[in-house]
């Protein structure tokens, strides 16, 4: 247990504290001293670290969209994924040297990441490829052919055999909109009876 007189002495020596010192100028201590304990950044949470560019990244994932050309934000989040696990490839090669578990030899540790990062580059093309498909063949079964016009309305029958429209017919105006045709100009089939 701390005496009065001790108590008293932290106190004094606490208003003489001047808190933590850095290297960084003044208010930037904590963004650059982040990446202090870095040794080889494959578990980064930030894809650029010191020492690599950020506009080079840029121009990697700018390439690679240009190659791709994603569509939506799915296709444009698995092509920055590829990028990612690509930039980090090629950290690899810049730094494995450094990369060395003591229970490994020498670059079985890197080997094991670049294997890792191959297989992720690889499924994230075949799920970008997979994604594209299944987008294109839903846009096809939805979207209407270049020469279409008309597009029938949905016919029922009631017990007397008369024939009402229960979807009404469409066409596409000279604007690529879809209008339905007013009841009005059907004169084939009345309005149908009210359910009551």
């Amino acid at each position: 247990m701390n005496t009065i007189m001790q108590i008293r002495a932290n106190r004094r020596n606490a208003k003489k504290a001047t808190g933590p010192k850095t290297r960084y100028p003044l208010g930037q201590g904590k963004e650059p001293s982040r990446f202090d304990a870095v040794v080889h950044g494959l578990r980064a949470g930030s894809v650029v670290i010191p020492g690599e560019q950020k506009a080079k990244f840029d121009q990697h994932l700018e390439r690679l969209s240009a190659a791709w050309k994603p569509q939506d934000d799915m296709e444009k989040s698995l092509v920055e994924q590829i990028a990612v696990n690509q930039w980090k490839l090629a950290r690899i090669d810049r730094s494995e040297a450094r990369i060395h578990d003591p229970a490994m030899k020498p670059g079985e540790l890197a080997l094991a990441i670049q294997a890792r990062l191959e297989r992720s580059i690889s499924n994230t093309i075949a799920n970008l490829g997979r994604y594209r498909k299944q987008r294109l063949a839903r846009k096809v079964e939805t979207e209407p052919q270049p020469n279409e016009i008309y597009k029938g309305g949905l016919i029922w029958y009631d017990e007397d055999g008369k024939g009402h429209y229960a979807v009404l017919p469409r066409v596409r105006g000279l604007d690529g909109e879809w209008r339905e045709i007013p009841r009005e100009v059907l004169a084939d089939f009345p309005d149908p009876p009210d359910p009551a």
